[in-house]
């Protein structure tokens, strides 16, 4: 989407920047519904509801990102444009890189503590879910029959594409040809992705990314843009929600904190509330956040709920114990299992990303800057190509798994190659607080299961028989003489080995009421059971992990969830 002088006014006009000390809220102002966090879920349903003429206030703990909303965050080479590191696709390997004042400090996982959430950090890749996604995975109401005109409108919003340089071409090719050959030869079939959702089982296609024009689009380009073009909607950035405000199951506001993290500008502090009698909140702080902002409110397990009381921030004046209210918030965390391997093979070509933060190659800094093309308009570093295969387990369940390669590892020909084990998972674990109140993943969702596990272990046993007929290509990881058991054995089952940052499920939906023994801590309406006005919109409420990379299924979501919560009388 083209930038103009009157889009980068409106943007300026509603952010609030950094200041030399706190703002006070307004005693006065209040707002029909405040969303706290910008992410793939606060932004679309924070858009989707000021387009329903309703006020609202959208509240992010970090500073701004992409430059078409101010951000400030960039190499030198990119001074005097308004790009910023958040924009240039070439430039994502950087924030894991370097990712001060960018990632959130209060949780022992990486997460975006920026305007846009994860996507305005992560690798941009757009996949329609696969049915399963939400058939298997979701409550009734939320079935994939019940999802395909969301789908529809977030795909006519941010199509995608698999070729983000603006010339037409795909650069440095040598990777994807190469494990193709070995797809190719083991009965894979290539397609684009997106236009054949449902076949996510022997395929294989070229990445597909959320940019336009060369640069990260998302719904920082789309869903906001059109939000800020309202009167009704106001963003407030640099401001950390510390709990919303309640007397039994009635929010009346959110209690605000400036950000002090690192050099990040304070923001607004106070409390804020909602329009008396019929003003709404809601959660879209992201897994991690919109569960910990729940245990402040005195919404949880007990025993985090105790460790709240027990903290020097929050213990005197948090909410009293007669108003807490039990549900299993932290519980069902689930996420993709990563198992990495690496190969080798002579027509692979490394491309030094990490060198173009500081020195870009200067014909490749022309070609982008100038015409938006090149190889830094791909997406670091080089993904592709993505595959996807299915596997029966012991138990009878099919499990999903997406192959995701890019050209990096331990040598200048090498290629890591992701397996994520999705859809179909039965493993999950916990999220819990730490005394300080930063979040921890206490209990891992990892390979808990056995047959999660086998699956794992199938999926690399074929693609290692696949790429054995890709002839010059090594082995570096697992060794040729390793089995692959031993190999799955030999990685821990921990956050730092098997992580994929793709967290979900700590507020889990569903019709089982948490309260009374169940597993759900919202209800089909993304109502927060035991309240009559709080609701968690984002990927915390997923109850099982999706096929890919979930940032398009948490969009969807957003629309099907501000659809219903308009509804409600």
């Amino acid at each position: 989407m083209a930038r103009t002088l009157a889009l980068v006014a409106a943007a300026a006009s509603i952010l609030q920047l950094a200041h030399a000390q706190c703002t006070p809220a307004s005693t006065t102002q209040t707002y029909d519904y405040i969303v706290i966090g910008s992410g793939a879920g606060g932004i679309p349903v924070a858009d989707k509801l000021s387009e329903a003429g309703k006020s609202v206030l959208l509240i992010e703990k970090g500073p701004p990102s992409s430059g078409r909303w101010n951000g400030t965050m960039k190499p030198s080479w990119l001074q005097g444009t308004n790009l910023t590191r958040f924009d240039v696709p070439g430039l994502f390997n950087q924030i894991w890189a370097d990712p001060t004042g960018v990632s959130c400090e209060d949780i022992d996982v990486m997460g975006g503590c920026v305007l846009g959430g994860g996507v305005a950090v992560n690798s941009a890749l757009w996949w329609k879910p696969h049915p399963r996604d939400f058939d298997l995975n979701f409550p009734s109401g939320w079935k994939t029959a019940d999802m395909v005109n969301h789908t529809n409108t977030v795909f006519s919003r941010i199509p995608g594409t698999y070729i983000p340089s603006k010339d037409g071409k795909l650069y440095l090719q040598g990777g994807f040809d190469t494990v193709a050959k070995g797809l190719d030869a083991s009965g894979f079939k290539q397609l684009i992705p997106n236009d054949h959702a449902d076949e996510k089982n022997f395929t294989y296609g070229h990445s597909t990314f959320f940019i336009e024009n060369a640069e990260r689009q998302g719904p920082l380009a789309t869903y906001l843009v059109t939000a800020a073009k309202r009167p009704s909607f106001t963003l407030w950035t640099n401001t950390v929600a510390k709990r919303v405000v309640r007397t039994g199951g009635h929010i009346t506001g959110v209690e605000l904190e400036c950000n002090k993290q690192g050099s990040v500008g304070p923001g607004t502090s106070g409390i804020v509330n909602v329009t008396p009698g019929t003003g709404r909140v809601i959660l879209s702080a992201g897994t991690f956040g919109s569960a910990k902002l729940l245990m402040r409110s005195g919404i949880g397990p007990t025993d985090q709920l105790n460790v709240v009381k027990s903290s020097s921030t929050d213990g005197a004046t948090m909410i009293s114990s007669d108003q807490w209210i039990s549900l299993p918030v932290g519980n069902n965390l689930n996420d993709h299992v990563g198992t990495d391997i690496q190969i080798a093979h002579p027509d692979v070509v490394f491309y030094d990303f990490y060198g173009a933060w500081n020195n870009p190659i200067q014909s490749d800094k022309d070609l982008y800057l100038k015409n938006r093309s090149g190889i830094l308009a791909q997406v670091a570093p080089n993904l592709g190509p993505i595959a996807w295969q299915q596997i029966k387990g012991p138990d009878g369940g099919i499990r999903h798994i997406q192959w995701q390669s890019r050209v990096e590892g331990r040598t200048k020909n090498a290629m890591t190659i992701t397996q994520y084990l999705g859809t179909g998972t039965t493993s999950r674990g916990r999220m819990t607080l730490q005394p300080n109140l930063n979040t921890r993943v206490s209990t891992v969702p990892y390979l808990r299961d056995a047959a999660d596990k086998d699956a794992v272990i199938q999926g690399i046993d074929f693609i290692r028989s696949a790429l054995s007929k890709v002839n010059g290509l090594t082995w570096i990881t697992p060794t040729s003489s390793q089995t692959t058991t031993a190999f799955v054995n030999s990685i821990p089952a921990t956050v730092a080995s098997r992580g994929s940052n793709h967290w979900i499920g700590s507020c889990t939906i569903g019709s089982d009421d948490g309260r009374t023994g169940g597993k759900a801590v919202v209800d089909l309406d993304t109502k927060v059971y035991g309240t009559d006005n709080l609701f968690v919109v984002d990927a915390s409420i997923f109850p099982g992990i999706t096929t890919g990379n979930p940032s398009a299924a948490i969009v969807i979501v957003a629309e099907r969830a501000a659809e219903r919560i308009l509804a409600l009388k």
